[in-house]
């Protein structure tokens, strides 16, 4: 069926790959057994041996899934997108280093690649694209910094280049070969809809009924308290590593599927992102991170500028006008902590603020004469367990982009800015002026609007590579360079090329 595929493979494989599970449904009924039943499996073994009993029952059922995996790369890498949005939930109940469970989804889904690559059938071609390059060259850079003399010890600096770079050139891989149709890409919005309704249930658990015992010991005893229960309010984190990572996450559901809503056919679905999305702002009001508002305000903002379009424009321009205004000349609703703890975000004499401003002007002067940055490890809490004799240590760093620019210089933190407008950049240029499908143009739009958002946004926090948004921003942006693909597949040859975003599809 694709031409990429069937290169170098035999009609008896290409009869196999393109027709399983389809007419052979004994087998996929045998899978879907053999998962049923490995799951009692676990849960009995578990119970009557230990997590050492769980190891073994879980062998079959890790069968079934490789073998699924195998024949539907897709689905592989949707579940390796689950798995990054939950690994931050194991942290009060596991001892060793959680990005290792990431590491291993990752490794998982190459070598179910590399499995199939053995047959044929797998377009390694289709990561042949500018991000992959501009991933490498921001790899390249990294790998450098560790000549830096300055650079934390070699552990602490691969850990760095892990979540600096080698996370973002693999995802993009992935993600641009597994995703070989279009139909992945409203596959993986409906999946990270529900993923969004149980963070945001996770939060009112929190809100309503209580804390966990973990989360309890986490607040009380390992100083989580000092940044979440404040005077102003609780600060709600659902199962994510704070509340900062939280709101900001929510933010993002918000923005992007609020957006890809106006471009569903079915009423029904174009109702359900809607709900999904005003959950998502409950659940970034009642995490108290008001840098989180940017994700929102950016996002959006991009969105008017991307539609082209009169109506659009002056609709969105008056309401984030109104909302500016309500919240930064008006003092309504000023009883309600959420609002007040909102509104403070524009307050430029808070408290916050004036210290980040205080601690940005300290590291200007000790950055002076290190254009390729203080080293590896160096900036952040990293820098105070790992460097803690560094000078860069004892101040936070409260940033995203202030830590990369501490960590690898000016020149690392213009390479970084370069490749993040590279992509958003990209993601404008489609959307106005190549993509024809109004279903693609739209969710891509989406997309740019959300990274765009969540980029304004890491300037007050570090949380552009935090899990789980670092490898969501990377599949999105995987998904962008994409579209034109999912776009020849749907849309018409002869069409010409739209000048607008319709209103929808």
């Amino acid at each position: 069926r694709d031409p990429e595929m069937s290169r170098g493979l035999g009609d008896v494989y290409k009869r196999q790959f393109s027709q399983w599970p389809a007419e052979l449904s004994v087998p996929r009924l045998a899978v879907y057994g053999l998962l049923l039943a490995g799951i009692f499996a676990v849960g009995y073994a578990t119970l009557r041996f230990g997590l050492a009993g769980a190891a073994v029952a879980c062998l079959p059922m890790v069968a079934c899934v490789t073998i699924v995996a195998v024949y539907r790369p897709g689905w592989a890498m949707l579940g390796l997108f689950t798995i990054n949005y939950f690994i931050m939930a194991l942290r009060h109940w596991v001892s060793f280093p959680i990005g290792l469970i990431l590491d291993a989804a990752i490794l998982f889904n190459f070598a179910v690649l590399l499995f199939r690559t053995l047959y044929g059938g797998v377009g390694w071609s289709r990561a042949r694209n500018g991000l992959t390059l501009a991933a490498l060259l921001w790899l390249i850079y990294c790998v450098l910094e560790l000549t830096n003399p300055n650079a934390a010890a070699f552990g602490v600096a691969m850990t760095a280049i892990r979540s600096y770079a080698l996370y973002f050139l693999l995802i993009v891989i992935l993600t641009a070969v597994s995703f070989d149709r279009y139909k992945y890409l409203p596959a993986l919005l409906g999946l990270w809809s529900v993923l969004t309704l149980l963070a945001v249930g996770k939060a009112c658990i929190q809100k309503f009924i209580g804390f966990s015992p973990a989360e309890i010991n986490w607040l009380f005893y390992e100083g989580g308290r000092t940044t979440h229960l404040l005077s102003t309010g609780v600060r709600y984190f659902s199962f994510f590593s704070d509340a900062a990572n939280f709101g900001s996450s929510m933010g993002l559901s918000m923005v992007v599927l609020s957006i890809a809503s106006l471009y569903y056919r079915n009423p029904w679905m174009r109702l359900y992102m809607v709900a999904v999305a005003a959950a998502a702002c409950y659940g970034m009001l009642i995490s108290g991170t008001r840098s989180a508002l940017a994700v929102p305000f950016a996002g959006y903002a991009l969105f008017i500028v991307m539609s082209r379009r009169v109506k659009i424009i002056l609709t969105g321009a008056v309401l984030l006008l109104g909302v500016f205004l309500f919240l930064n000349y008006t003092t309504i609703g000023q009883g309600n902590a959420v609002i007040r703890r909102a509104r403070s975000a524009f307050n430029l004499q808070d408290k916050s603020f004036v210290l980040r401003m205080e601690n940005q002007a300290k590291l200007r002067t000790i950055m002076r004469d290190k254009p390729f940055g203080a080293g590896l490890g160096h900036g952040g809490g990293k820098a105070l367990a790992y460097a803690p004799e560094a000078e860069t240590s004892q101040i936070p760093t409260d940033s995203w982009f202030v830590m990369v620019w501490v960590e690898t210089g000016i020149v690392g933190l213009l390479l970084h800015l370069a490749v993040l407008c590279y992509a958003v950049g990209r993601g404008v240029f489609l959307v106005m002026y190549r993509l024809r499908d109004s279903r693609v143009k739209g969710f891509t739009a989406a997309l740019t609007a959300g990274i765009f958002g969540v980029a304004v946004a890491s300037y007050a926090n570090e949380i552009f590579g935090q899990i789980p948004n670092g490898a969501m921003m990377y599949v999105f942006m995987a998904l962008i360079f994409l579209s034109p693909r999912f776009d020849r597949e749907l849309a018409p040859t002869d069409q010409a090329p739209a000048a607008q975003i319709p209103g929808k599809a």
